[in-house]
């Protein structure tokens, strides 16, 4: 009987088929390096730390929830590419939209805000709003005089003098 050698078996299969696992993206040097702030929000691997500064720090944070929260660390980097430059486009968007139009849309509404309020357009509202003061002046005076007045009627009711 002949035994068979043990390199006639096949290999045992690597735990890690991928040649690129073990690079230069999961060395030691890589772990410890600490990231700027460019490579925290543009990289398309998210660094293993966050940069020193705060702004660094806040925006690292947000990024891992982003990633954690859409799942993006599961993704090919093509795809994350594609998320990533939807999510900035939308952001670009959302901001070129605030510095554009935000002015305009503040200055419509206070416009309908002092004309709900004065009845008056905004250009007038200064004076609206001092006619409105001596407005208030004026009915409180003409209410003191007519409890004065109703006070006096009072205080004659009851005399020989009656009024049918």
């Amino acid at each position: 009987m002949t035994v068979q050698a043990a390199s006639s078996y096949p290999a045992a299969p690597s735990p890690i088929a991928d040649p690129n696992y073990y690079t230069a993206e999961m060395s030691y040097a890589e772990w410890k390096r600490e990231p700027t702030i460019i490579e925290t929000l543009f990289r398309l691997r998210l660094p293993y730390r966050p940069p020193r500064s705060l702004v660094g720090k806040f925006l690292w944070r947000r990024r891992v929830w982003v990633e954690v929260t859409f799942a993006l660390s599961m993704l090919e980097p093509w795809e994350k590419f594609l998320v990533l430059v939807v999510l900035y486009l939308a952001l670009g968007l959302l901001l070129m939209a605030t510095t554009l139009y935000l002015p305009h849309h503040v200055e419509v509404m206070s416009a309908r805000t002092a004309y709900y309020l004065f009845g008056r357009d905004a250009a007038s509202g200064v004076v609206a709003a001092g006619d409105l003061f001596r407005g208030a002046v004026n009915v409180s005076l003409a209410s003191i005089a007519s409890a004065g007045e109703y006070g006096a009627s009072l205080a004659g009711w009851g005399s020989a003098r009656a009024e049918l």
